[in-house]
C-alpha cells in the first residue's frame, strides 16, 4: 500500500481502509486490535492485541475505519464530498498516513 484515502463527510473526516488496502499482509486481518495515535497531518496505526479498535469484517474481508474529531483536528475539514490521498508507509504491525 502506498497510499490511502481521507474522506470528509457529515462535518468530519474519516479513513476507511478495506481488503483492497494489504491490510492482512501488515497485521491488520480481521479481529485484530489496533490504536490510533494522532498529530497535526499523521496518523499512526499500530497493532496491539489489547488496543482499543479493532478491524471488523464484511462479508469476509478485513475493514478498517477510524474516525473522530482528531483525525478532523489533525487533518482539517473544509468541505463534505472532499477526498485527500494520504501517503502510506507499512511495515509489519505499523502503518503511518502523513498528508
Amino acid at each position: 500500500m502506498k497510499s490511502a484515502k481521507l474522506y470528509s463527510q457529515r462535518g468530519g473526516r474519516l479513513i476507511w481502509m478495506t481488503h483492497k488496502d494489504e491490510l492482512a499482509k501488515y497485521g491488520f486481518g480481521i479481529g485484530a486490535r489496533f490504536n490510533v495515535e494522532l498529530s497535526e497531518g499523521k496518523i499512526v496505526l499500530r497493532a496491539d492485541p489489547a488496543g482499543s479498535r479493532k478491524i471488523t469484517d464484511k462479508k469476509g474481508k478485513p475493514v478498517l475505519c477510524v474516525i473522530g474529531k482528531g483525525i478532523t483536528a489533525a487533518f482539517g475539514h473544509e468541505q463534505d464530498g472532499r477526498i485527500d490521498i494520504l501517503d502510506a508507509q507499512c511495515k509489519k504491525g505499523e502503518i503511518v498516513l502523513t498528508g
